[in-house]
Order: C-alpha cells, then structure tokens, then sequence
C-alpha cells in the first residue's frame, strides 16, 4: 500500500505544471492526464516504476558527466580546483597537497601538482618577491638537472589573482617535456604562504591537437592541464 501511494504521488508531481496563460495550453501533462487515468491501475503502477528508474539513470549520468572536484581547507590556503576525467588523482608526493596524472602505454602525459609555497619576510606587495623567489628556483633546478633548460618568464593571473610563471624544456626518462611553475598567494600584500603550482607535459599529443604553434609557452593553454590552472580558486 505504501508502494502505492508512492507511485501515485509521483504521478501526481509528474503531471503537475506551474500556472501557464491559456493561449499557451494544453500541457503536455493535461493532454497525457486522461489517457493515463484510463490505463489499468498495474499499467500506471508500471509507468510510475519506469518513470523513477530513468529519472535516477539521468541523474546518474549527470553525476557522472561533471568533472571532479578537488577541495583543500586550512593551511597554506583554502582553494579549489576542477579536473578532466582524462587525469586521475595520485597518491600527492611528500609534502605536496595534490597531484593529477594522465598516462600513456607510453608513459607519462600530463601531470599538475600543488605543494604549499613558503616565503620569507619582506616588505611591500608580492611582486617584488616572486621573481626572486622563481630565480632562485630556476639556479637550482638548472644545478640539480643539467637537461632543464629555462624558457620565459613573467607576471600572471589565476582568476584575476596576480602571480608569478616560469616556463621550462628538460628530459625524463629520455623523453623530452615541456614544464611550467606558477607561484601564486591568496593576497598582494603580507602572505607568507602560497600555492607552488607544477605543471608537466609530453609535447607530442600539444603537437597535434593545437591550432597554431606550440612551445613550452603553451603547458597550462591547452590540453587537459588548462582546466585545474585556469579553475583554482582560493576560498
């Protein structure tokens, strides 16, 4: 009985309609309502079943279709980011918060990485400091692997927060890539701590799927690693 009910209300929801002008009527709802009620009672009781089971496989379907979310609350900055389905989540390295991959029978394609940015004492806004901060990263990365090479540099926005960029070509495993960091704070003023944002990439997949020329420039623009850069967002 109480399956009953159940069906009938639903049938009652699925053909109830917000108030609509007469020169726009019938509904659809007004026009199935008499052939409805005409049907044997087990033949609604069916349409009922029917209409909650594809109304969950939509809802299924919809979940499954947004891409995921990856969330982080309190130190060193609350922020979000999305992510394609194309990327899978990895056990993050020592000390960082996050780490995407997207894999190959080749190896590795993509990767984007967040570790907390720490940062000394100084006076003024945060561009002062950042390129600073990004030379000294530079000298010793160029010191620890002599196949890093450094590409550009300069300002950037994440979602109109200011920060600093620097762009690299190095060799993996015998496989060249082409690599970006982003420094970035939640504010311009005062931050001791930030975001150190490492994006890695295969160019040869950039290669054809770009629409104009690419270079190390291009790691973060397009391909799967635009979406969780360009939709971080501090909390």
């Amino acid at each position: 009985m109480r399956g009953t009910t159940s069906l009938a209300e639903l049938r009652r929801t699925l053909l109830r309609t917000p108030p609509l002008k007469a020169q726009f009527g019938p509904t659809l709802p007004e026009l199935l309502a008499p052939r409805i009620n005409r049907l044997p009672r087990f033949l609604r009781l069916l349409a009922g079943a029917v209409a909650v089971v594809v109304l969950a496989a939509v809802l299924l379907i919809v979940v499954r279709l947004r891409d995921p979310v990856y969330s982080h609350s309190g130190s060193p900055a609350s922020f979000a980011t999305s992510y394609s389905r194309a990327m899978t989540r990895e056990p993050a390295p020592r000390g960082a918060l996050l780490l995407l991959e997207q894999r190959s029978s080749i190896g590795l394609e993509d990767s984007f990485e967040i570790s907390p940015l720490a940062l000394p004492r100084y006076g003024g806004e945060i561009s002062g400091l950042l390129p600073i901060v990004a030379s000294n990263m530079i000298a010793r990365l160029m010191r620890s692997d002599p196949t890093f090479v450094p590409w550009s540099r300069g300002r950037t926005r994440i979602n109109k927060i200011p920060g600093y960029f620097f762009t690299y070509q190095r060799t993996i495993g015998g496989r060249p890539y082409w690599g970006r960091y982003v420094l970035i704070t939640p504010d311009i003023t005062g931050d001791r701590q930030g975001l150190l944002i490492s994006l890695l990439t295969d160019p040869t997949p950039l290669l054809t799927i770009a629409k104009t020329p690419v270079t190390p420039d291009s790691v973060g623009s397009v391909g799967v690693l635009f979406e969780p850069l360009e939709r971080l967002r501090f909390s």
